[in-house]
């Protein structure tokens, strides 16, 4: 008796490694202007972790540097792994039009907004030229969940956590909303 339920133990525990070690692997790539641009970076980097995304952070400038830009781009389309790119840029955001305009991979740019100036500079990511499709989204943490539901269409494991993440917010909503409602009573 005892041997049979260890041997049924062994074969559930071999196909959960299976499917876990079976996953199409996935990353997003955060392309940042410039260093100043760092902690904005590091809020996606955080954000991807919270749905099992690894993400790599890179610098370049689709301005002062397209070559290298373009290079860069090109090491990550040719292994292989599915990528989402993140263009993190201030000013006049050229990084994500850039790398959108260049590749099929998904595109995303994220643009650090300042007070002085942002409501100027976000227009730079918003106007596209027509044959361009990145999307923009102002939240680190929203790029990083967009990333998430690209993914998850072919990824079981990130789709898991998009809809746990999903369903945590839904509960939170609903416990304040009962909060509030018992103190008005």
């Amino acid at each position: 008796g005892l041997q049979m339920v260890k041997k049924n133990f062994e074969w559930v525990a071999e196909r959960v490694e299976f499917l876990l070690k079976s996953e199409s692997q996935c990353r997003v790539v955060v392309l940042m202007g410039s260093t100043s641009d760092l902690g904005h970076c590091e809020k996606i980097k955080k954000a991807c972790g919270n749905f099992g995304i690894p993400c790599e952070l890179r610098v370049t400038s689709a301005h002062k540097g397209p070559d290298e830009t373009l290079r860069i781009k090109a090491e990550y389309e040719g292994d292989g792994i599915p990528t989402v790119f993140v263009a993190v840029a201030g000013r006049s955001n050229g990084l994500g039009p850039v790398v959108s305009g260049n590749t099929a991979y998904p595109v995303i740019s994220c643009p650090p907004l300042t007070p002085d100036w942002g409501t100027q500079d976000v227009w730079s990511s918003l106007r596209l030229p027509s044959g361009l499709g990145c999307s923009t989204i102002l939240s680190p943490e929203g790029s990083a969940q967009f990333a998430a539901q690209i993914f998850g269409l072919n990824n079981h494991l990130v789709w898991g956590k998009l809809r746990a993440s999903i369903l945590n917010t839904w509960i939170s909503l609903k416990q304040a909303d009962k909060k509030i409602r018992e103190c008005n009573l």
